[in-house]
């Protein structure tokens, strides 16, 4: 008897999914539309080190452009890019963040995200959080002014410059986890606009380094259409 109860309520269960997916428009992924996604978001990149080798925890000024798919789904991905510009300087073997007076290189900094987003939707506004893998991809150039032969922590500047994209590059630095959320109002003309957190965690820093090393912590401005 309870093997065909089971069966029975099995058989309603399939029924009904049967039947609500009947009732759902399928939908291909070329119907699925996305946003354009722009983001101002000034941040403060962590430094722990002494401020009598390196400069205070900076603020960096990232642009992020990129796109949400799709853009009227519960679940979507968002990935961006981010640009921003820094000093560095090489110390002890590691580099850090420098005063202008004091840097080696000028770094061009891009963190690409991937992350995944879960939105909630209200009657005027989405809320929305999201978290998934991130790469910071860094050059360091030498800065204007600055010759390959001045002296430098590995004997020339030129060196430190070296020592300083290695450094970057070295033991999954790159690594980074992204979590952030989003309040995002409706407005005018499909635009969609609201304040923005986001924190970049530095994965490969603290497994390797076991500090906070250039973690970022950002408060701006985000913009869809």
């Amino acid at each position: 008897m309870k093997k065909i109860i089971t069966l029975i309520i099995a058989a309603l269960f399939l029924t009904c999914l049967y039947a609500q997916e009947e009732k759902t428009p399928k939908r291909s992924l070329l119907s699925y539309s996305a946003d354009f996604v722009l983001e101002f978001e000034p941040a403060v990149y962590i430094n722990p080190e002494s401020t009598l080798v390196s400069a205070p925890s900076p603020v960096v000024y990232p642009i992020s452009i990129g796109f949400l798919w799709p853009d009227d789904t519960i679940f979507a991905v968002q990935p961006t890019i981010s640009f921003f510009m820094m000093h560095h300087l090489f110390y002890n073997n590691m580099a850090l963040p420098a005063e202008i007076e004091n840097r080696t290189t000028t770094t061009l900094s891009f963190m690409v995200n991937i992350p995944l987003v879960f939105s909630i939707f209200l009657a005027k506004s989405r809320f929305q959080i999201y978290g998934g893998p991130g790469m910071l991809i860094r050059f360091g150039l030498l800065s204007p002014g600055v010759k390959d032969s001045d002296t430098g922590w590995t004997g020339s500047a030129g060196g430190d410059a070296d020592s300083i994209n290695q450094w970057f590059w070295n033991d999954m630095r790159w690594f980074y986890l992204n979590l952030g959320g989003s309040w995002l109002y409706n407005l005018p003309h499909a635009i969609k606009a609201g304040p923005v957190i986001n924190c970049c965690i530095p994965i490969g820093g603290l497994i390797s380094s076991q500090n906070v090393q250039g973690m970022m912590i950002s408060v701006g401005i985000k913009i869809c259409r």
